[in-house]
């Protein structure tokens, strides 16, 4: 049997060099797809959209033909689009299947897929109807093939642009010309966010710098991901040089988004979405809801949260994982990671969405910056009044070197007198290990801290070959800085590269 490329199938969506997926191979998944859902699924019609990838447009084209060939109905986005301006044009069909071809903040040289059953549902591992996920790799191993349909589907076109800002503009409540004056700036590292960004604050009367703001699937730059400081950089030194009241920065597909003050203090995502969580719960609020909340984030912006009136819950990461499970808890408003993803449960036409929109999200901090600039600095300053170990990863030579270290990572702070949890109170499995000490697993806006609390995680990454992922967040520096020295200590001895952040 020939390299099938197994490994692009990953927990959450298709993530893969392009090297690596074949003309051949991408129409064998093509095919595999088609057979999916027209015969698991059941869905007549399918909505498809690529990122600013190079690549984007051919895999695009070559899932095209497949589909219409299985009868499927195929609406295309025309041009560049990003994750979630993508995402909304699956809500606006929700009775079809959706695919996005990109690959986030990856490298330029990769590629992927984002897949949506109908009503926006993700489709990951075990997620999603036989399996998901799973199903189709299972389709792809044997090679399915669709029976050529009676009848070819018809191919469309829908540009959601206009919609997409209207709906987030008014969502946000951000009106015509009411963000004037407030002078800001995004840089959005040649990805796929800048037209739908620089067109919406525009018109809401924004002072607006943009910073590498043509689509560029070569990324310049360097990976479109606001994490690496080297990316970063110019952006950074913009920002510092200018006048501005903060900055904004993006990921490849548009999907993370990054927020620093003028002066460039950086505001963790749990802070951020603490300072907008009292607009979404006016908004969407009601008695008995609550939020979810990454095991990554500072136990005091868990406190600031549950201010407004809501609960939080500890989540386990992953995009699709998250999606999940806001459709299936319907009291919970929305979810943060720690890794810049806002997710909401959208009402739209009546139906009730659990997906992403950054250009929402985007608006709604400009605006309750504008209106309450000193909120956003008690947060910095509650903030700064932590120490925190932006999450960093290793790769390891082998699943059992990378298991060895996890274990002994655990061991070594469980001995100073760390509690573990490693499911959700519901019982679902975290599929990470958070480890606390003088912090209680459920907090609340009346919680305490020890002097010497600290926090850290670890996961395996799911989208990530040989990966695992640590961060860490303490009552005080030395407890951070001594605590990941600790780590890195740890898991030389398993074999772990130099430290990869990404």
């Amino acid at each position: 049997m020939p390299d099938l490329n197994l490994s692009m199938f990953k927990a959450y969506d298709i993530r893969t060099p392009s090297a690596a997926l074949t003309p051949e191979l991408a129409t064998r998944l093509a095919r595999a797809e088609a057979v999916y859902f027209t015969q698991h699924v059941g869905v007549t019609d399918i909505v498809l959209a690529r990122d600013a990838r190079s690549t984007g447009g051919e895999y695009l084209e070559i899932a095209t033909e497949q589909y219409l060939a299985a009868g499927l109905n195929v609406m295309v986005v025309p041009g560049v689009s990003s994750t979630s301006m993508f995402y909304f044009a699956a809500m606006k069909y929700p009775d079809a299947a959706a695919i996005c071809f990109g690959a986030s903040h990856n490298p330029s040289g990769d590629t992927g897929q984002k897949i949506l059953g109908p009503g926006v549902r993700p489709i990951a591992r075990g997620i999603g109807v036989d399996g998901g996920l799973d199903k189709i790799q299972a389709l792809y191993e044997a090679g399915a093939v669709a029976e050529v349909a009676e009848v070819r589907g018809r191919i469309g076109v829908y540009d959601p642009m206009a919609e997409y800002i209207e709906y987030s503009m008014e969502l946000a409540g951000v009106t015509e010309g009411s963000l004037s004056g407030l002078k800001l700036l995004h840089d959005y590292l040649h990805g796929a966010a800048g037209r739908e960004m620089m067109l919406a604050f525009q018109r809401a009367g924004a002072a607006l710098t943009p910073l590498h703001f043509e689509a560029d699937g070569r990324f310049p730059l360097g990976d479109p991901n606001p994490v690496k400081e080297d990316v970063i950089a110019a952006g950074i030194q913009a920002l510092n040089d200018g006048d501005f009241v903060f900055g904004t920065f993006f990921d490849g597909d548009g999907d993370r988004v990054d927020f620093y003050r003028g002066d460039g203090a950086y505001l963790s995502s749990s802070f951020v979405y603490a300072a907008i969580l009292p607009a979404i719960y006016a908004r969407m609020g009601g008695a008995d809801v609550g939020v979810y909340a990454d095991l990554k984030c500072n136990p005091l912006a868990l406190m600031e949260m549950t201010q407004c009136g809501v609960s939080n819950n500890i989540i386990r990461n992953g995009h699709s994982q998250i999606k999940d499970a806001l459709y299936e808890t319907p009291n919970m408003l929305g979810a943060v990671e720690e890794s810049a993803h806002f997710y909401e449960a959208f009402s739209y036409n009546g139906d009730r969405f659990c997906t992403e929109n950054t250009l929402y999200v985007a608006l709604l901090v400009a605006r309750m910056w504008k209106e309450n600039p000193a909120r956003f600095d008690e947060l910095l300053a509650i903030q700064a009044s932590t120490a925190r170990a932006r999450e960093w990863g290793h790769k390891f030579p082998t699943d059992e070197a990378r298991a060895g270290a996890l274990s002994a990572v655990e061991a070594h702070f469980v001995a100073q007198g760390t509690a573990v949890m490693s499911e959700m109170p519901n019982g679902w499995d975290l599929e990470a290990t958070i480890l606390r000490r003088g912090i209680p697993f459920a907090i609340g806006s009346g919680v305490t801290l020890t002097g010497d609390w600290i926090q850290v995680c670890q996961r395996i990454s799911q989208s990530e070959n040989g990966l695992a992922r640590w961060e860490i967040v303490a009552a005080t520096p030395e407890i951070a800085r001594r605590a990941k020295q600790d780590v890195l200590g740890i898991v030389a001895g398993f074999g772990a590269s130099e430290e990869y952040q990404g």
